[in-house]
């Protein structure tokens, strides 16, 4: 985190705590603020007051008379228009921005292909570039931006914002993004891993909302975890919490990106799935009649091979690719003794036969206490999810301190 720590003084939190009131609530009065939250009504009218002024919340329409009758209270309710939000998601493919809303409703957004041989500089100056062009953006909508978010693989030293090392992606190892963007930008910035920020997304806005303990997994080119435990995310000491691509699940298995041989995600990763279609195309059935040259094998392709018959190509992404997912989710189960998982990536345009799979997996083979407990489900934030994550990252830090939300004031 970035942002420069200021002294946060009692009316700033009464109005923070005013202000998450009316955002998880919907609509509210001004007499129910004061009977919810202990605080008297001349000082929720001030704070309502100022909220007003300053685009947070808005008068939506007049409410009810209590029974004793007197004036109508105004409706009031959060404004997402109130601020906005930058967030970013790099990858080894691609760089991806947008300008969200206070309730990461999409705005604008923008994508620059990205190549793993692109240079540190380069790389730094599309990402500047970007960034401005989403200010210009917010300016458009007359919102002010409060923060920029980013996520993307590796380890991510998050008090500074530097990408320390991504076994996929050698251009941004030791990459003080965060630094970069905030003396440019003069905004505060957070950044943190992918699958962390997804996680926060599942929390915010996804299946997680209701859970208190639960795994978003990540599998794409490799496989994270975002872990949320009592409603928390969990970092870990040196902000590396959430590798479980790299716990090892065949002592003598292929070599991984990490150094490591047998890696998880050597095995149920998407990027696994690909180069294990790709060795044996010729023995598929549908398949190789469809891919001529290498670069068109996706995800997408072997879905349609497997709508087309296609066994073979079946039995790769349906059945291995959901027994190894399946092996890999049981550790976690044991291990965490999660309520849900939530599964992020392309692979889950496999549906529902790939589900039932990993799901028998792990009813064959977890402990019968956190089997039975667990729920194990396919990501509803659809292709944007990431976006949202880095939107998510934001939200988490503007709404747990008053002076990021408020400086402006």
């Amino acid at each position: 985190m970035l942002p420069i720590s200021r002294k946060i003084d009692v009316k700033q939190s009464n109005k923070l705590s005013v202000l998450q009131f009316i955002r998880h609530r919907g609509e509210t009065t001004q007499p129910e603020i004061s009977r919810e939250l202990s605080v008297s009504r001349p000082t929720v009218s001030t704070l309502v007051d100022e909220l007003i002024s300053e685009g947070y919340i808005r008068v939506t329409g007049i409410g009810t008379s209590t029974d004793q009758g007197g004036k109508r209270p105004k409706l009031i309710a959060f404004n997402p228009r109130g601020g906005g939000i930058i967030a970013l998601h790099l990858t080894v493919n691609m760089l991806s921005g947008a300008l969200l809303d206070l309730s990461a409703n999409l705005l604008f957004e923008q994508k620059i292909p990205m190549t793993p041989r692109i240079s540190r500089d380069h790389l730094l100056t599309r990402i500047l570039q970007m960034t401005e062009h989403l200010f210009h953006k917010a300016e458009e909508f007359k919102i002010s931006v409060r923060g920029i978010g980013v996520g993307c693989p590796g380890l991510i030293e998050t008090s500074t914002g530097t990408i320390l090392t991504a076994a996929n992606f050698e251009a941004i190892n030791n990459f003080p993004i965060g630094d970069s963007l905030a003396s440019r930008f003069q905004t505060p910035v957070w950044v943190d891993n992918e699958c962390r920020n997804l996680g926060l997304a599942e929390k915010i806005f996804g299946l997680g909302q209701d859970v208190n303990t639960f795994v978003s997994l990540m599998t794409d080119i490799g496989i994270g975890a975002g872990i949320i435990i009592d409603n928390q995310i969990l970092r870990g000491k040196d902000d590396s919490f959430g590798e479980v691509g790299h716990a090892t699940i065949q002592m003598d298995g292929p070599l991984c990106q990490c150094g490591n041989r047998g890696c998880w995600e050597v095995y149920a990763s998407s990027n696994a799935l690909l180069t294990k279609v790709a060795q044996e195309m010729p023995k598929t059935i549908v398949l190789k009649n469809m891919i001529i040259a290498e670069d068109e094998l996706s995800i997408q392709r072997i879905i349609e091979a497997i709508e087309k018959g296609d066994t073979v190509v079946e039995q790769m992404a349906i059945d291995e690719l959901g027994k190894y997912l399946g092996v890999g989710i049981t550790n976690l189960v044991n291990a965490m003794n999660p309520e849900l998982i939530v599964i992020h990536g392309e692979m889950v345009n496999l549906g529902q036969p790939l589900l039932q799979r990993i799901e028998r997996e792990i009813q064959q083979r977890a402990l019968p206490v956190p089997k039975a407990r667990v729920r194990i489900k396919f990501s509803e934030l659809g292709r944007e999810a990431n976006i949202i994550g880095s939107g998510a990252l934001v939200l988490q830090e503007l709404f747990n301190d008053p002076e990021y939300l408020f400086s402006y004031s």
